[in-house]
């Protein structure tokens, strides 16, 4: 077979792309074509194996392999198109994130092909995290920098120590069922706006 296959990118992020490429399935003898995107994305090279459709399910997630082939038949029965997101484990073991985006071939009676696109989110997935994870830790170090102010304002006002300081915080944080951090917000913008002493009277603090 011989068909137009072409592989794709998709902008990740400054100098990124997103890995995808085109496939067909003929349905009768279970032949696949795959573009070089396709077989990259398997951890092959064109030319190291011939795709099939087990060679497909052999890559897919075990847990992910009985979607794959309800959108297959699916597809078969009634035609028209589908999409899914699943996982497929590569030549080397490493796990991808997968968009299948998979419709039936052209033509009048019944589906004897399907062919689609496939795009590997992997990266972009793990960019998110990355992104998530930098916004938590980044957001700790915030917390934590506002809550050591709030303790030095109190500390100063009140002339407790530390630990005085940060058990009049939790206690307000409780009664208030407020985070910590956004009580000690709070007594932090009281001070700059020069409201400290009223605040401090609504904490029953003098």
């Amino acid at each position: 077979m011989q068909h137009n296959l072409k592989t794709y990118s998709f902008p990740l992020g400054a100098g990124e792309q997103c890995p995808s490429g085109t496939f067909h399935l003929d349905l009768a003898s279970g032949r696949c074509d795959w573009s070089d995107g396709v077989f990259a994305i398997h951890g092959y090279a064109r030319g190291e194996v011939v795709p099939t459709a087990e060679l497909v399910m052999a890559h897919k997630h075990p847990e992910d392999r009985e979607p794959i082939l309800q959108l297959i038949n699916e597809i078969r029965s009634t035609g028209g198109q589908g999409a899914l997101f699943h996982r497929i484990i590569d030549s080397r073991g490493q796990e991808h994130r997968v968009l299948t985006l998979a419709q039936a071939g052209e033509g009048q009676g019944p589906v004897t092909a399907i062919y689609g696109l496939v795009m590997d989110f992997t990266r972009t997935v793990a960019a998110e995290a990355g992104r998530e994870a930098a916004a938590a830790v980044a957001g700790a170090y915030a917390n934590k920098a506002t809550i050591e102010q709030a303790k030095g304002i109190l500390m100063g006002r009140l002339d407790v120590q530390a630990n005085e300081a940060f058990t009049i915080l939790a206690v307000r944080s409780q009664h208030t069922n407020t985070k910590l951090a956004a009580v000690a917000a709070e007594l932090v913008d009281a001070a700059g706006q020069g409201k400290l002493r009223a605040a401090l009277q609504r904490w029953g603090q003098s």
